[in-house]
């Protein structure tokens, strides 16, 4: 089916008026469709009856039976379109809007009359007042009084976005590349224009040729990473990140294969998720020879949100709405992806990519189905990884029995792994054995089918080490002893107590009290205690806040390590020091007893505020430094150095140095 809409938009009102030729695809006498409640439908082409209100109000269902049977006909509404009070999980951004400052319209506030089809051709003319630009699927042209939004593709659902926006644009070959800012910013317009290009072409090459005329980014007031057929909408304080270009801008154009290429069949699992993750986010790292520190972050979020209660099978993935849901449907998810191509290979893997895309072109299908058509229907393959797809929870392992013999000059290293989990899954699983005189270790694949696998393996050299998947290639649950000290930890665990200080300004407090609560909205797992009466000998999870807090001195003991000191006054890190009264400072370790502790301070109630809003997007991280406006001078990642996954072999420690390895699809 097609529509062919005109559109006059008032923002001023909060209203609109549209007029829409649908063309069904064939004869028919009577129809019924769906349309926002607050728009009043009619047609000269027939009579429309009102079937149904949904219960929440929003949307009317209505039969329209024609005067004579045809395949096309026209219908009017218009009004003031009525939208859900609850908004958006991701930036506080509403369910849609018509206003003065705003206009967001999507499939699923109605805005159109929906028959429950795909949409095979649209065009959108849209008038809008002066000084408003608008934005929707497909290219663009113009006249006098309108712009219109053509598509030949076929679509799942129809957007339509104003704003008074600012327009750059350019041509990359056939596309046409658009920046919509709210403010004139040449130099941030040139930034993504000259980025857009190199994505589209790489995945091009990799997948096959970009599906649309256009692609635009375009700012939101509202804090999102939304993708759509041929554009995305970035918040405006996303949007200036520096690091965006990097990681949510190729996210967002990979969208346009997978999610809105190809459809997601959401009742049977949403696959793009974590395939886009991988693909982008993932191969970002690669790139830059860190996709294992990358996966480790991935693990990490698994292990430390939906692993520990909250997990669900990756069928039954719908969408983000949580820290433990996005850990599921893009961190579990993309492991899984990645051993798929670890199985495959990267030119079968990349093989598999193109056959996905080929076959299923704006068609929705599940996780099951994007599964079998990467393996080419492998019954084999599919029967190996089904159960990663039906399955809640993941392996968890243990290394044990590790014996090292020699005989005729040949070395024999046996060793046991463990899964820990109540049932075992099937996977292959890589051990890095560090041989003497060698310069890289050797990487062995062993098949790992029970819980309990013994492993033998012939050497020709001394092994000096041994770690088991040490680059992070298997989906599972990270050991407490291999995971760095970080936030995560903290933030996904039961029971983790939040230490108020008590002995502070009223304005400190406040503002701590306003983190606590705000965090534990966020992270129901969090308890809320104070430094009155939390004991510095008490075992388990914390977070001490502020540098007057009564248990600093337990804090420093806890996070105390090389090149690093915390003391009352600031923190010094290999000599570079950051004063308690200008800097916020974030610092996690881990105690004998594996329990983390972390110390959270900032210079001002004002900063307090910053760091509450800040640090959930910084869950990864050990060790942070903020100056007093809550700008990041520093972040990193504080590794294990005492890994149960990692035996050491001999008298001396024998570092590890793992094989180079390939970028997926190249380095462009």
């Amino acid at each position: 089916m097609s529509h062919t809409l005109q559109v006059a938009l008032d923002p001023e009102r909060g209203s609109l008026r549209v007029s829409d030729v649908i063309d069904i695809g064939h004869p028919v006498d009577t129809v019924e469709f769906v349309l926002n409640a607050g728009l009043a439908p009619s047609s000269n082409d027939g009579t429309i009856d009102l079937i149904a209100t949904s219960s929440d109000g929003l949307r009317s269902a209505y039969r329209i039976t024609l005067e004579t049977t045809a395949r096309q006909f026209e219908l009017h509404y218009h009004g003031q379109p009525v939208f859900s009070d609850t908004a958006r999980a991701v930036g506080a951004m509403p369910q849609g809007i018509v206003s003065p400052h705003a206009i967001y319209l999507d499939g699923a506030s109605a805005w159109y009359a929906q028959f429950n089809r795909p949409i095979d051709a649209l065009q959108l003319s849209v008038s809008a007042p002066s000084g408003w630009l608008t934005v929707s699927n497909g290219t663009r042209s113009e006249t006098q009084d309108a712009v219109i939004w053509r598509s030949v593709q076929p679509q799942d659902e129809i957007y339509l976005i104003a704003g008074r926006f600012t327009r750059h644009a350019r041509t990359h070959g056939d596309i046409i590349l658009s920046a919509y800012l709210l403010d004139h910013d040449p130099q941030l317009a040139a930034r993504y224009l000259d980025a857009m290009g190199g994505y589209i072409d790489h995945y091009s090459r990799m997948i096959g040729d970009y599906p649309y005329g256009k692609f635009a980014v375009v700012e939101n007031p509202w804090q999102t990473g939304y993708g759509m057929p041929s554009f995305t909408l970035l918040g405006s304080r996303v949007l200036r990140l520096p690091f965006i270009l990097y990681t949510s801008l190729p996210h967002e154009i990979l969208h346009n294969w997978w999610g809105n290429g190809v459809w997601v069949d959401y009742e049977a699992g949403n696959w793009s998720e974590g395939l886009t993750a991988y693909l982008a986010d993932h191969w970002m790292q690669e790139r830059e020879a860190k996709g294992d520190q990358y996966r480790l972050k991935a693990l990490q979020r698994y292990s430390n949100f939906a692993a520990r209660g909250d997990d669900l099978p990756l069928l039954a993935f719908v969408s983000r709405h949580s820290d433990a849901s996005q850990s599921i449907g893009y961190s579990k998810s993309l492991m899984l992806f990645h051993m798929l191509r670890n199985s495959l290979g990267d030119e079968a893997f990349i093989n598999g990519l193109r056959r996905l895309w080929q076959r299923h072109q704006f068609e929705a299908i599940g996780f099951e189905q994007a599964l079998r058509t990467l393996l080419d229907g492998d019954d084999v393959l599919v029967g190996h990884f089904l159960p990663w797809l039906q399955r809640t929870g993941a392996p968890a392992l243990a290394l044990a029995d590790v014996q090292v013999t020699r005989d005729s000059g040949r070395w024999q290293l046996r060793l046991a792994i463990r899964q820990t989990q109540e049932r075992p899954f099937s996977f292959r699983l890589p051990i890095a054995i560090t041989l003497a005189g060698r310069d890289v270790a050797d990487v062995r694949l062993v098949d790992v089918n029970d819980l309990h696998t013994a492993v033998s393996l012939q050497l020709d050299a001394q092994p000096l080490r041994i770690d088991i998947d040490p680059a992070y290639d298997v989906l599972r649950i990270l050991d407490t002893s291999e995971q760095p000290a970080a936030l995560n930890r903290l933030f996904g665990g039961v029971g983790t107590r939040l230490v108020l200080p008590t002995a502070v300004p009223d304005a400190e407090q406040a503002a701590w009290q306003a983190l606590a609560k705000a965090w534990q909205a966020r992270y129901p797992g969090l308890e809320i205690t104070d430094d009155d009466s939390a004991e510095a000998g008490d075992s388990g999870d914390r977070i001490v806040l502020g540098w007057r807090n009564r248990l600093v001195a337990h804090a420093v003991e806890a996070v105390q390590r090389p090149g690093q000191h915390l003391d009352s006054d600031g923190l010094t890190i290999d000599g570079s020091r950051y004063a308690a009264t200008a800097h916020g400072v974030v610092v996690v370790g881990t105690t004998a007893d594996d329990a983390s502790v972390a110390f959270i301070a900032a210079p001002s109630a004002e900063a307090i505020t910053v760091l509450a809003r800040k640090l959930p997007h910084y869950g990864s991280y050990g060790r942070l430094v903020f100056d007093a406006a809550g700008n990041n001078l520093r972040k990193e990642t504080l590794p294990s150095t005492r890994s149960r996954l990692t035996r050491q072999l001999s008298t001396v420690d024998a570092p590890l140095r793992l094989p180079p390895r390939s970028t997926l699809g190249g380095v462009d």
